[in-house]
């Protein structure tokens, strides 16, 4: 069968009028979506920094090779080497090692779709959309549904898995007198390769090759359904920690606005270089989510405005025209929209940040506003100058 086909679909003025009203519905949805992300987002942005900054003028570094039982219920700050006396085994294969944690990571050889299409408008509001899907064999390590092809005979990934993606972490992980918490040791992640012993004992079916074991007949020529798996661990290294101090163990510390604060690096790090880079990853986060709602407010919007367009496209040239012209209104209004509930945001989290933003913008529009009216007159007066000046102009 082959792995590449093609079809062509025809859908009619009515039934495209139809779509787009069903997308106007949920472009109302996503405004209140996007408004309601981005309006979150200032909230959660000020009050994980208003955390942070409170729990940096207050943390005390300890050294973590001395008990200090008068810090109790304090936050803390402390750097080491992080350790574990156990020995992580996995439990499908005979792999184990002393760690922090030890990670099993499996790909497996599946099919996989890709389809991209070609539209093409016809008098009336017709259209005719042609679509190309391809089939390609890949090394994925993340499920692929087969069921969900256009064409899925021929292209069957299996159902269920074997070997799978698994995580194992150190019941007790300590750096000298003090275990860390359940929450610090989720953001230890800083895997390296595991090498495989040179003598291994493995299932049936499956050899190994280099420092992965295959799963299938032949690692040249690999079947649909084969696996690579291959291991990753963390041994113990040096790591910075902030956190409460509660019976020689490291917390999350609760700031007053009910904020969790629980911080781990790698290396030697300072408690204020710590919380610089908490702040750093907060503000970075706060922008991705903000271009996140502006893209759901623009995408919004374009679909509130698409049965225009469709109405529009009897003729296809004045479709194309106000299609462009709907996707412009659909971008400012998208940027408009979320810039409004940004300022809103931090008027309702920080009012004086918020309301000075706002009289900035109004007064630089003001200014702007300015300019321009000065400007068309300075042009005005230019021209009716230059008319008097030059007689023949004016009997012209």
């Amino acid at each position: 069968m082959s792995d590449r086909f093609t079809i062509t679909t025809r859908h009619s003025w009515s039934s495209r009028i139809g779509a787009s009203l069903k997308g106007l519905l949920a472009g109302f949805i996503l405004v209140v979506v996007g408004i309601g992300l981005l309006f979150w987002n200032e909230g959660r942005a000020v009050k994980t920094h208003k955390a942070l900054h409170e729990s940096q003028r207050v943390v005390v570094s300890i050294n973590a090779q001395e008990a200090a039982p008068g810090m109790d219920g304090k936050l803390v700050h402390l750097f080491g080497e992080a350790q574990s006396d156990q020995t992580l085994q996995d439990d499908l294969l005979p792999i184990s090692t002393t760690a922090l944690k030890l990670r099993r990571d499996v790909q497996t050889y599946q099919w996989k779709e890709t389809s991209y299409s070609e539209e093409k408008k016809n008098m009336g509001g017709d259209v005719e959309i042609t679509t190309t899907y391809q089939y390609s064999k890949v090394w994925d390590n993340e499920k692929i549904d087969s069921s969900r092809f256009k064409q899925p005979s021929g292209h069957e990934n299996p159902s269920e898995w074997y070997y799978k993606n698994k995580t194992w972490t150190a019941t007790d992980i300590h750096i000298g007198e003090y275990l860390l918490s359940d929450t610090h040791k989720k953001e230890i992640d800083n895997f390296q390769s595991l090498p495989l012993p040179e003598q291994l004992t493995i299932p049936k079916g499956m050899t190994k090759t280099g420092n992965e074991l295959y799963v299938g007949a032949n690692t040249k020529n690999p079947a649909i359904g084969d696996q690579r798996v291959q291991f990753h661990f963390i041994p113990a290294q040096i790591y910075s920690v902030i956190g409460d101090l509660n019976n020689q163990q490291i917390v999350e510390h609760i700031a007053s606005n009910g904020r969790s604060v629980a911080l781990l690096q790698a290396g030697t790090h300072n408690a204020d270089a710590m919380f610089e880079k908490a702040k750093q990853d907060n503000a970075n986060l706060t922008w991705i989510l903000r271009l996140i709602g502006t893209v759901l407010l623009i995408v919004a919007i374009g679909l509130i405005l698409k049965p225009i367009s469709v109405l529009a496209d009897v003729v296809p040239l004045a479709g194309n025209i106000i299609e462009i012209g709907t996707g412009l209104v659909s971008f400012l209004s998208g940027l408009i929209i979320a810039l409004v509930t940004i300022c809103s945001a931090w008027i309702f989290y920080r009012p004086l940040v918020g309301i000075t933003l706002i009289l900035i913008i109004g007064a630089l529009a003001y200014w702007l506003k300015r300019k321009s009216t000065i400007a068309t007159h300075t042009l005005g007066a230019a021209k009716t100058s230059s008319m008097e000046d030059n007689p023949a102009n004016l009997s012209n």
